[in-house]
């Protein structure tokens, strides 16, 4: 009998209940991408979503539903006692990684930009910005890369404002301006990692890039609720 075995660095995305005695786990691993494996219930505590931990699965088969062991490495557990903006993109990043990475399918780059994006939410200036960022890579990642560095109807890198929704491409102002009503606002931090984001930047950027989650990596499944909230924070609030 041949059995699958490794181990590896992962962060747990959710639990899913499956009986009185195991549930589900989604671990979004360093070298194996996404993985659900069976946990048993114990009156151990297990790491939460969220956590940095170490992750041996056990398989007979590459495709089957093996049994995990997580043991945590770091938590994150404190972050879900921030402000109402940061607890959302906390969720929101863990839900979008559940609802759009395939199995078994290594992404070691956006890995390391979970890693990144986990401790800059401890930094409330930093947050929101590294959560769009992001969601950029995200876009990237799942083969729909925007294309913010350049004006796709003149070649002009200067002036940049606006994206199509069609090509996800950058349009300078003067290109964008007979169809300015149709294209997305472009914030300037997208482009410029020396720009700090103003709210409403944040709520363009978010905008923008979940116009095409939806639209070309979600396959027309909804969004993350907690995504929604966070939006909806966002543009109630006075400050990011």
């Amino acid at each position: 009998m041949v059995f699958m075995n490794w181990e590896d660095t992962g962060i747990v995305l959710r639990y899913r209940s499956y009986s009185e005695k195991q549930l589900i786990a989604s671990v979004f691993t360093r070298q194996h991408g996404r993985v659900d494996g069976m946990i048993t219930r114990t009156k151990t505590a297990f790491p939460q979503p969220g956590d940095i931990c170490s992750v041996h699965q056990k398989a007979r088969l590459e495709n089957h539903l093996g049994t995990l062991k997580l043991e945590t490495k770091q938590s994150h557990s404190s972050l879900q006692f921030c402000e109402a903006t940061r607890i959302f993109a906390f969720k929101s990043m863990l839900e979008l990684l559940v609802l759009l990475l395939p199995e078994h399918h290594p992404y070691p780059a956006l890995w390391e930009k979970v890693d990144h994006t986990l401790e800059f939410f401890y930094q409330k200036e930093k947050a929101i910005k590294a959560y769009c960022n992001f969601e950029v890579l995200l876009l990237e990642e799942l083969g729909f890369g925007l294309s913010l560095n350049v004006c796709v109807a003149t070649g002009s890198t200067k002036n940049l404002t606006h994206v199509s929704p069609k090509s996800g491409g950058a349009v300078c102002y003067e290109s964008a301006l007979p169809y300015i009503d149709k294209l997305f606002i472009l914030p300037r931090f997208l482009i410029d990692e020396t720009q700090a984001p103003t709210q409403e930047d944040c709520i363009n950027a978010l905008l923008l890039t979940g116009h095409f989650l939806s639209h070309h990596a979600s396959h027309q499944k909804s969004l993350p609720l907690a995504r929604q909230e966070l939006l909806q924070k966002l543009k109630d609030k006075n400050e990011i």
